[in-house]
């Protein structure tokens, strides 16, 4: 029976040249999520885009461009994802984060 929850999804909005502690960002942030014992985290590239400088980030075939957009999301109780956020302060020097209410739904597989 699939019976849904609710959770909170976490979305971060960084580039792919952001840095932390000499490690790409995107790596530290889902190692702190792991850390902290989040369920999951999945972390998008970008092809193209532009944040509040409006410098464009792109990876077309004659662009050099190696500052990409990139998202990580993640769903997780919502309680859980409020805690971590300062976390997240501290690591970011600039970047967006957006927060959506979401019904959740796990599929797994049944013991037969």
């Amino acid at each position: 029976m699939i019976e849904p929850t609710t959770g909170r999804l976490l979305r971060i909005f960084v580039d792919e040249a952001d840095r932390w502690h000499g490690q790409p960002l995107y790596t530290a942030i889902v190692e702190a999520l792991r850390k902290e014992d989040f369920v999951g985290a999945t972390v998008l590239k970008g092809i193209e885009g532009y944040g509040s400088h409006k410098t464009l980030h792109s990876a077309r075939v004659f662009d050099f461009s190696t500052n990409l957009p990139i998202v990580i999301e993640v769903i997780e109780e919502g309680a859980k994802i409020d805690a971590f956020l300062p976390t997240l302060q501290a690591m970011i020097g600039e970047g967006l984060l957006t927060l959506e209410d979401v019904r959740i739904v796990r599929i797994t597989k049944g013991k037969a």
